[in-house]
């Protein structure tokens, strides 16, 4: 455990018990599924290998925080990628955990800033804490309300090292587990944790997204106050707002359904128009504001596309607002989706997905093909740039399939896509994008 004096606290373990606690929760998962330790009954052996390996992920990455809860956190909010007891259980990650002593957090901004006393009138103890940081509420000496994100002591060398690890481990599970291209999954998960250690680029992100969002009604980014943020430390505007995973379990229907679309259409602007895309869809990151609004924070991982990828992605888009599956299976090629076989016809199962008038129905149905269709004709290669967009892409879809609004989905995709292209979205967006062959 982590020690509770707040001037010494650390996150819990030395470097080498974390590792132990890794790599043993990964050998205790896979033995799990070793033909020898499942019980007679082949399915309801691998429900509890699913279950048990599950509850241990879990508690690890509880117990550790840092890049392995992050690590959890990512694969719960990709279905597609581990069996649903997992999912199910790994989902308990989003909530917050247990926020540092405040003793070992204003050591971190003293060592940052100077003392807290000449910078800010009220620095308030209670805080909302994650994987690698947590934010204070305070207020400035000239009366301004402001949010300070401090980095775990410790962190910035705990993080490398565990997010190595868990590369290698799901490189290894890429051998087993086909269909999924888990190797590039790992690579890209490495270097967006990665990136969420570094709070300069946090802040370029935070500037960046604000500008492109100037002028959107309903949306609020924080600005940075870069004269008091440094390595560990990072001073933003504070931004009002309730959790919006919570708010939407005890708002009315209609603030439901426009606080969605405010989402929803956000993020299309992202991919579709700006190329430059938040990619941690915590339902925390998301604040439901009065009116309703929407206000936008933690943008540490961020996500910006090349032109071809966006402009393909709108290709994608177009199709699936069509219904158009070879049109979309071809932009899924040119993105660089590659199935073992290399046969365009499997990735049908995947362009599916893309279908914006699908139920909740007939989104379980998609993913059961998808199971299938990776298991008859694993895919070999995912373009790195897409790994975190299709996390953004499937909490969304998720959402929309789930609420059932009144508005028009395809009428979202097709405004921005004219925004983007300057076409209708029945145009050809992308020229080269191959037919497919069947």
């Amino acid at each position: 455990m982590a020690r509770v004096d707040g001037e010494s606290w650390r996150l819990p373990g030395s470097p080498n018990s974390r590792r132990a606690a890794i790599y043993g929760t990964a050998a205790r998962v896979a033995a799990r599924y070793g033909a020898g330790r499942l019980p007679a009954s082949v399915r309801p052996g691998l429900d509890w290998a699913h279950e048990a390996g599950a509850r241990d992920i879990y508690r690890t990455a509880v117990k550790l925080r840092a890049g392995f809860l992050k690590f959890g956190q990512f694969v719960s909010a990709r279905p597609d990628l581990l069996p649903q007891p997992y999912i199910r259980e790994l989902s308990k990650l989003q909530d917050r955990v247990p926020p540092a002593p405040m003793a070992a957090v204003r050591r971190v901004v003293e060592r940052e800033l100077g003392p807290t006393g000449e910078i800010f009138r009220h620095f308030d103890p209670a805080a909302s804490a994650a994987s690698l940081a947590q934010v204070h509420r305070a207020e400035l000496r000239d009366g301004r309300t402001v949010a300070v994100k401090v980095q775990y002591p410790g962190v910035a060398e705990i993080v490398p090292r565990e997010t190595a690890d868990t590369r290698r481990l799901l490189g290894l599970l890429d051998r087993v587990v086909k269909g999924f291209d888990l190797s590039t999954i790992a690579r890209e998960l490495e270097r967006v944790i990665l990136s969420e250690l570094d709070y300069a680029n946090e802040a370029d992100n935070i500037e960046r997204f604000g500008a492109n969002f100037a002028g959107e009604e309903g949306i609020e980014v924080p600005a940075v106050h870069r004269h008091l943020s440094g390595p560990r430390v990072l001073v933003m505007d504070w931004v009002e707002g309730r959790n919006l995973g919570h708010a939407l379990r005890d708002s009315d229907r209609e603030t439901c359904e426009e606080a969605v679309r405010l989402l929803v259409d956000a993020f299309l602007k992202q991919i579709l128009v700006d190329g430059f895309v938040h990619a941690d869809p915590h339902p925390g990151n998301f604040l439901l504001q009065p009116g309703p609004g929407l206000g936008i924070v933690d943008f540490g991982a961020c996500v910006a596309l090349s032109d071809p990828t966006r402009l393909a992605l709108c290709e994608l888009y177009a199709a699936g607002v069509e219904g158009d599956i070879n049109r979309s299976v071809g932009a899924l090629d040119a993105l660089g989706f590659k199935t073992r076989s290399g046969d365009l016809s499997s990735l049908v199962a995947w362009a599916s997905l893309f279908d914006s008038g699908a139920t909740e129905d007939d989104r379980e149905q998609a993913w059961a093909r998808l199971m299938s269709a990776a298991r008859a004709d694993p895919l070999v290669s995912l373009p790195e740039e897409l790994i975190m967009v299709g996390r953004v892409v499937m909490v969304q879809t998720g959402m929309v399939a789930k609420l059932k609004p009144s508005w028009s989905m395809p009428d979202l995709i097709a405004n921005r896509l004219a925004q983007a292209t300057g076409t209708n979205s029945g145009g050809t967006i992308q020229a080269g994008v191959p037919p497919v062959t069947r």
